[in-house]
Order: C-alpha cells, then sequence, then structure tokens
C-alpha cells in the first residue's frame, strides 16, 4: 500500500532509470538514443539485450534469492508465525533444488505462488527488477496506468463525482482534489468512486477528510514492528494526521480526520463505489469512511489487500514487495485482509454508479443516462483476487 524506504543507493537509482525508460516507452519515445556518431547499420547491429526477466537464472542464484528472502521475511513480515512459515518452505524448496533453473521472471511467478499456497496476502509478491514483474507493486504508471483522477467533475447539479485510481501524494493530485472539494462546497452529495483504485497514500485522504469531518476523529488504527520501525521509520512521512507510540513491541498510531475550513461539505451525503477491484489505500480509505458512519459503501467486498509496506531490494535482480503492518477498525480491532471491506448497499459494481445517483435524488432514467457518460479507465471486477 505503501512505498517503504528501504532500498537505497544504486538499486534506487537503477530503479528509477528503469521507470524512466519504461515510461518513455510507453508514450512512444524510444528507450535509448544513439550517439551522433551512430549509424543506422550500426544500431541495427547492436541488438537491444534481453529484459531482464528473460534473462536465464545463474548458477545457486535461486537458491541464493530463496534464502534472502527468507531471512527479510523473518525479520520484517506483518506476522512473526506466517513469516516463519513462509520461511520454512522457501529454505525447503531451495535444498530440493525446486529454484535451479528456468528464467528470472519465472523464479518470481514461481516464488511467489508458493508462498500464497502457504498463507494468501494482498501484497506480499518476489518481483524482478527493473518493473519487469506483473504483481500489484510494479511500475503501474510506467506501463499505462490511468491518469490518477479518471474524473472530477460536477456530475449534476449538488452532485459532485471523482473517480481515482490511485493516491499517489503528487502535488498537483492533491491540488485537483482540493480544487474539486472547493468547486462542490454547496454540494448535497459527493461520490467517490474507488472501483478503480489500485492504492497509495495518505494526502489525498487528508484532503478529503478535512472538508468532510466537522470535528477530529479517529479513523483507523496503524500497527508494525517497533524494528522496522526504527529501521525505516513510519514510511508515511510527517504528517499531522498519524503519530506512532511504542506499545509492547510494535509501534501504534491511530489515523485521524483533521477538520479544515467548515463548508456545507460537513453535512453532504457520501456514497464510495467500491468493487473487488478497490484495493489496498483504498480499503483503508472505505474501513475508515463505513466505521466512522461517515460514507456510505456501495458495489460489492472490497480486494482484501491489508498489509502495508512496500517494496525491498533482495539483490540487484530480486525487489521483494514486503508487507510489514496492518490496518484495522478502532472499535473491533479486525482488518480486511482476505475478506475485504463488505459493502452497506451490496449491488453489481458496474451499476454502483447508478445506484448512488438515484439515492442522491435523481430518476432511473438520469442516472443510467449519467453512468454512460462516466466510464470507469478499467474492469471494475476480477473474477481472480491474490488475497483470496
Amino acid at each position: 500500500m505503501f512505498v517503504n524506504k528501504l532500498a537505497k543507493g544504486r538499486k534506487l537509482m537503477r530503479n528509477l532509470i528503469s521507470i524512466a525508460i519504461v515510461a518513455a516507452a510507453a508514450a512512444g519515445i524510444p528507450a535509448t538514443i544513439a550517439s551522433a556518431q551512430s549509424t543506422p547499420a550500426a544500431a541495427a547491429a547492436k541488438p537491444s539485450p534481453p529484459p531482464e526477466a528473460a534473462l536465464a537464472l545463474e548458477a545457486g542464484e535461486g537458491r541464493a534469492v530463496a534464502t534472502k528472502l527468507a531471512d527479510e521475511l523473518v525479520k520484517s513480515f506483518v506476522f512473526t508465525d506466517q513469516a516463519e512459515a513462509y520461511a520454512a518452505m522457501l529454505r525447503k524448496n531451495a535444498a530440493g533444488g525446486r529454484y535451479d533453473n528456468g528464467t528470472r521472471g519465472e523464479l518470481a511467478k514461481l516464488m511467489t505462488d508458493d508462498l500464497l499456497a502457504v498463507h494468501k496476502d494482498g501484497h506480499l509478491h518476489l518481483e524482478v527488477a527493473h518493473g519487469e514483474s506483473e504483481g500489484p507493486g510494479a511500475n503501474r504508471g510506467a506501463r499505462g496506468m490511468p491518469p490518477l483522477i479518471q474524473s472530477a467533475t460536477t456530475i449534476a447539479p449538488g452532485i459532485g463525482y471523482i473517480r481515482f485510481t490511485a493516491f499517489a501524494g503528487k502535488d498537483d493530485e492533491v491540488a485537483a482534489v482540493r480544487k474539486w472539494l472547493a468547486e462542490n462546497k454547496d454540494a448535497k452529495t459527493l461520490i467517490f468512486d474507488l472501483r478503480n483504485h489500485h492504492g497509495g497514500g495518505l494526502k489525498e485522504q487528508d484532503a478529503i477528510f478535512a472538508s468532510i469531518f466537522a470535528k477530529p476523529t479517529p479513523l483507523v488504527t496503524m500497527a508494525l514492528a517497533k524494528s522496522v520501525y526504527d529501521g525505516s521509520g513510519s514510511m508515511f512521512g510527517n504528517v499531522p494526521t498519524l503519530h506512532f507510540a511504542a506499545v509492547g513491541d510494535k509501534m501504534v498510531g491511530t489515523h485521524q480526520a483533521l477538520p479544515g475550513e467548515a463548508t456545507p461539505l460537513r453535512k453532504a451525503k457520501v456514497y464510495l463505489l467500491v468493487s473487488n477491484k478497490t484495493a489496498s489505500a483504498a480499503e483503508h480509505f472505505s474501513l475508515a469512511m463505513k466505521s466512522t458512519g461517515r460514507g456510505t459503501l456501495i458495489g460489492e467486498a472490497t480486494a482484501g489487500a491489508n498489509h502495508f509496506g512496500g517494496p525491498s531490494a533482495l539483490n540487484d535482480h530480486f525487489n521483494v514487495w514486503m508487507p510489514v503492518g496492518r490496518t484495522y477498525d478502532v472499535k473491533t480491532g479486525k482488518d480486511w485482509e482476505g475478506a475485504g471491506v463488505a459493502p452497506d448497499i451490496a449491488v453489481d459494481p458496474t451499476q454502483a454508479l447508478v445506484v448512488a445517483l438515484e439515492k442522491a435524488g435523481l430518476s432511473h432514467e438520469q442516472a443510467v443516462a449519467l453512468n454512460a457518460q462516466e466510464t470507469p479507465a478499467e474492469p471494475v471486477h476480477s473474477d481472480k483476487l491474490r488475497a483470496r
């Protein structure tokens, strides 16, 4: 859900360079630029090297990756008992030669499948460095992810509508959220479409909470191992809405809403459109709104990817997306890993906007017409989920 700060130095620089190359390719810009002395014939004589994921494993590489991953899981994974089970499996398989052959991409998939066969987790996976893997922590934006905000409008008089792809925490995205809130400050209804939401951080959420809550309100609780916190910090940055304190061997904090300028939005009806593609930080947002009673969830249960963390380098060729903490309900202590956050109104997620607009007072015909104009950039349902 949140980007870890464990990747350092040269490995991080290599990842940033590869992201730029992938992004350039997605935009139709050549990934390599010939020098002034190069000729077309010379360029043709030097074929591009195969992608990292297609390279064959070197002797002993698979075993080394498995051993390193086992050690890192025991050190940092959110649940110690699960970490030990993962580690025992990896070491046994490595000793038996399971990871001795194939390509790096095949090893990443095989090892991830083996991990999830021991315990399902919506975030945990091994990936080839430079973003070639297809896991949820890979560089979606560089591979053509839709705009972070797909739509932000007044969809009908008195009804504000916004559809997200992620909470990336970028200044322009946060500014766009605040602009949309200001433009709809007199709205009677706000609709947050999270059906394509891949996850992210707190900045966009905090901007929203500041507008729709009238008093400081506890939202969710977040906890991670004290050893991880001491080594890399909270990974959420210095934000006024979240402070961690030591509780035994854990660092525990409560994310809270801090009201901003008073506007009619404090009394607006709030609907969240959710599906089983609604993941990670979007589930954090959904649980906060549901638990506090501030918003109504419409659609189906969310993806079930709870445990937060981020990518960490194992070596020059492999990263692990390591879950290091969990977020849970302030009232019940329960999280949503695997099960997802249940909707308040269960409907086919493709019809969630229609239902929300009808709840906001529009006729069925008006709602259907507006729904046809707001088409999510990606499917809003998946038949297969990593966390289940």
